[in-house]
């Protein structure tokens, strides 16, 4: 494999992975919030490789634990923002305003001047809103005005903390063991999401033992492992080129879940594959990509 794909591979592998487990988590059936399980499991598979492996994870804490933090509490807000969303409606127009942070990165590149608008960039934004418009299925919502307002504010909080996410790790991720950082990351993610799923299971919202450990499980084999592909990645990719094959999932998502719980491939989700990979195809062949600069 060439060094210049390299990045964009292991991203894609990243992806899919949660693509796939997004489909699994879907097909447990699980109610209430299910961050906390699946966290916990990607972050014991890959702290326990890590140490296997002669790391330390816990001096890694240490040596930037705000990090770590600010990680943690983005992974969460994200989650139980897009949760909320989801709930509120409209779903298609949520769906399409979740998967917007590569268009919130590149509009933040320009109005920081490190980015101008060409040809290629129209083409890019052009392709990334058809492809998001189609993952989305737009049809007219049934959902009142005021929770629907609500539900797109959420959606896009979530969008924002995706982007700042994929900011902090393309900026800290060369300094760091990506397996450690990865599982650490996602270990912080686990215990700030346990007072929400704590509360849900109060509520009798949460999933139960079983589900819990089948969650788990899927986040050992496939988030995990997951998150460890997205550090790497992000060693050698800037922020708008994470942010567009970040799209991947919600098409792989869409392919598993037919596979998982039954749910219907549309061509709309096919036509959105191929935009996705015109947009990225256009980023890494445009003179203005450039690796972002700490």
């Amino acid at each position: 494999m060439s060094l210049a794909w390299r990045g964009p591979a292991l991203l894609v592998a990243a992806t899919s992975l949660w693509g796939v487990s997004s489909a699994g988590i879907a097909g447990v059936g699980a109610t209430g919030i299910a961050a906390a399980p699946v966290a916990a499991g990607g972050a014991a598979a890959l702290l326990g490789f890590a140490v296997v492996r002669g790391g330390a994870p816990w001096r890694d804490f240490r040596a930037a634990p705000r990090l770590f933090l600010r990680l943690g509490v983005l992974e969460v807000l994200n989650l139980v923002s897009y949760v909320a969303a989801l709930y509120l409606g409209p779903l298609p127009v949520v769906v399409a305003l979740h998967l917007t942070s590569p268009v919130l990165l590149i509009v933040v590149r320009i109005v920081r001047g490190r980015r101008s608008i060409t040809l290629t960039l129209a083409a890019e934004l052009v392709a990334i809103g058809a492809a998001i418009w189609l993952v989305a299925g737009y049809r007219p919502a049934d959902t009142a005005l005021g929770p629907a307002l609500l539900g797109c504010a959420l959606a896009l909080i979530s969008a924002a903390c995706v982007a700042g996410l994929i900011t902090l790790v393309v900026r800290e991720s060369p300094g760091l063991p990506s397996g450690s950082a990865a599982g650490l990351q996602l270990l912080t993610a686990a215990v700030l999401a346990t007072p929400v799923i704590g509360m849900a299971m109060f509520l009798g919202a949460g999933p139960t033992a079983r589900q819990a450990v089948i969650l788990g499980v899927i986040g050992a084999l496939l988030l995990g492992p997951g998150f460890a592909c997205y550090w790497l990645a992000l060693r050698e990719l800037d922020e708008v080129t994470a942010g567009l094959i970040g799209l991947n999932e919600a098409v792989v998502a869409t392919v598993a879940g037919a596979l998982v719980v039954g749910s219907e491939i549309t061509v709309a989700t096919l036509m959105a594959g191929v935009l996705v990979l015109g947009a990225v195809g256009l980023e890494l062949g445009s003179p203005a990509r450039a690796r972002a600069q700490s």
